[in-house]
């Protein structure tokens, strides 16, 4: 049975002009326009005043992701061109951030571009690295693969890419990748490797605006959700519910959740930097709902499908510092210090957030998955009304784009 609400992709579209997406980032991170939304108003802001907007009884989530170079351009035995993108980590381990400092050998599954890609050829790298690397196609399946790499042993997997990989763009920004990506497309507080996109509404925050933040009494906590290729893939049918959503793997330490189960106790607002950050702590939620549940869950595979918070919703409400401390509960009696897990949350309306009543978003593809847990979370058509104000106050779209911040309680500002 599926448990996802009956929602209609249609009511989720509105036009945007292919001038309204930006291809490159502004010269200052926090020069950014910023939208703010509280309760249906709406005001103009600029990203700096970030500091002033959010109130000082707050505890802001950031995803800690670094984008990785992941884009390898590779040559056939032919001589004929093709296509690697790094998409999870294998061997030796299935954490990417553990995986880039591996010397010798690894093995990643990939999503390959080209054709007569096939099982058992090996491709070399488009340009020289001086590296030895070399990439076996261990087995295939449509477009993706499982790739061993293999290189010589004084370099670290993180060497390699440095060297012959690209930071991938999104496909909507038309252009190739520049040196300057490679700081601009990375959050400044980005540390865990393992992502093929930014959490982009990270992109706007300056160190300068982290630190002014924190005197003014705010707390920051960070998670990483390592943003897969799966985040740029269109909802191809107008029932929502037959999509299939990616799923991506999700990090959190106890001692973050305890921080978090005590702000949560001390009634501050609890503010997500994107919407990835948003799908890491509600998973962490549904996760903690399960074990009280004493529900079946494979401890070694962790995995939230996409329509299970629907199903537990209908169950009774648990109050998130009781799941959030039955999670604690769990890692103390397996000796764990900090979660790996996986999630597909599907977030819509019809969702209950759990955790959040702020977040701090860029604007996003119509009808995508990202417009649905927006229109979920400030209710009803309040998304268009934010989408019509920015798209009539020359915001700019997408990654490299403005920012909204959407809170749910009266801004005082």
């Amino acid at each position: 049975m599926n448990y996802l609400p009956n929602i209609k992709l249609s009511d989720f579209n509105y036009e945007l002009p292919k001038a309204k997406i930006a291809d490159y980032p502004l010269k200052n991170r926090d020069s950014s326009k910023l939208l703010c939304w509280s309760n249906g108003k709406i005001e103009d802001r600029m990203f700096r005043d970030i500091i002033d907007i959010i109130p000082a009884n707050s505890h802001i989530i950031f995803n800690s992701t670094k984008v990785i170079s992941a884009r390898l351009r590779m040559l056939k035995p032919t001589g004929g061109k093709c296509e690697l993108l790094l998409v999870d980590a294998i061997q030796p381990s299935l954490d990417p951030a553990i995986v880039m400092q591996t010397k010798n050998k690894c093995l990643w599954n990939c999503m390959i571009g080209g054709r007569n890609v096939k099982e058992g050829m090996i491709i070399l790298p488009e340009i020289e690295t001086e590296t030895g690397l070399t990439a076996k196609v261990i087995s295939r399946l449509n477009n993706y693969g499982e790739i061993e790499f293999s290189w010589d042993g004084k370099f670290s997997f993180a060497d390699i890419i440095a060297k012959a990989g690209l930071i991938p763009l999104p496909p909507y920004i038309e252009r190739e990748t520049e040196d300057s990506d490679s700081e601009r497309y990375q959050t400044v507080y980005a540390k865990s490797s393992g992502s093929v996109a930014a959490p982009t509404a990270g992109l706007h925050f300056t160190d300068e605006i982290i630190n002014k933040l924190g005197e003014k009494g705010i707390k920051k906590s960070e998670v990483t959700l390592h943003v897969g290729p799966g985040t740029f893939l269109p909802v191809s049918y107008d029932d929502v519910k037959t999509h299939d959503m990616h799923d991506e793997m999700f990090i959190i330490s106890k001692s973050t959740i305890l921080t978090i189960i005590e702000s949560i106790k001390m009634n501050r607002n609890i503010i997500a930097v994107g919407t990835t950050s948003v799908r890491t702590l509600e998973s962490l939620y549904w996760f903690g709902v399960k074990l009280l549940k004493k529900e079946n869950i494979d401890m070694r595979n962790i995995l939230l499908h996409q329509d299970e918070p629907y199903r537990l919703m209908k169950s009774g409400n648990i109050l998130c510092s009781d799941s959030l401390e039955t999670v604690i509960k769990w890692m103390e009696s397996e000796k764990l210090n900090v979660i790996i897990g996986r999630t597909k949350l599907f977030i819509m309306p019809g969702y209950e957030f759990k955790l959040y009543n702020g977040i701090i978003t860029n604007f996003h593809l119509p009808k995508s998955t990202l417009i649905l847990l927006v229109s979920a979370f400030t209710g009803s058509d309040e998304w268009r009304k934010v989408y019509n104000f920015a798209l009539q106050n020359n915001y700019r779209f997408l990654s490299y784009g403005d920012s909204s911040f959407l809170f749910k309680r009266k801004l005082d500002v």
